[in-house]
């Protein structure tokens, strides 16, 4: 609603603007020959921006500032998302980073989030998964995820709030291997107010591995 209202209001914005020059080209149009040419030329030049001050553009080159979260490198489809260690940190202090991936419903509409980072050795998960999708989605149908052609497995929503559910489980060793390995995993959520359609979603795995490597300790 405040999206079709937002161009609704634009187009209203863009219709007024133009009847509105109409009708000053109209009662004006009489005047401009009598109007000196060094008036339009002055009008002109107050309406031009005189330096790129007025516009500044964003530095590329530009450092992520201390615990800011920054795109350190992409592989495939996956990001490596850190956050910047701080600059009194200890020599060899290490920046956490997460793997990143935005996932698409099979209409190709951005649903859900998944963060997958290394979890320390000598536990039974090798890695953690963060999962994130929409308020509205049903917690009791679970998160349900396969990776190419094994078996489902289900995991439970821990929490929702005002930006969406999660979801937060362990990968073994010998997933994390299977996802090395692996095309593509697929992942099954629920809407509450569409109980019966699932949901589904892919989370490929192209460049998976090269991805988990440029983290590894």
């Amino acid at each position: 609603m405040k999206q079709t209202f937002f161009y609704l209001t634009i187009a209203a914005m863009c219709s007024f603007g133009l009847s509105a020059q109409a009708q000053d080209t109209s009662s004006t149009e009489a005047q401009a020959s009598d109007a000196p040419a060094t008036q339009a030329q002055t009008t002109e030049t107050a309406d031009t921006p005189k330096t790129e001050e007025e516009y500044p553009v964003a530095d590329e080159n530009q450092e992520p500032l201390p615990g800011q979260v920054y795109l350190r490198e992409t592989h495939g489809v996956w990001e490596v998302r850190c956050i910047k260690a701080a600059e009194d940190a200890e020599e060899g202090t290490k920046e956490l980073c997460r793997l990143y991936q935005l996932l698409n419903d099979e209409q190709g509409i951005d649903v859900a989030e998944v963060n997958i980072q290394r979890l320390p050795d000598g536990g039974a998960a090798a890695a953690g998964v963060d999962f994130a999708s929409p308020l509205g989605s049903l917690l009791s149908a679970d998160v349900l995820m396969r990776i190419d052609s094994a078996k489902a497995k289900r995991y439970r929503y821990s929490r929702c709030d005002q930006y969406g559910c999660f979801a937060r489980f362990g990968l073994t060793g010998k997933e994390l291997t299977n996802l090395k390995k692996g095309s593509n995993a697929h992942l099954t959520i629920v809407a509450y107010a569409a109980p019966k359609t699932p949901i589904k979603l892919t989370m490929s795995l192209k460049g998976f591995t090269a991805a988990w490597n440029s983290v590894a300790p």
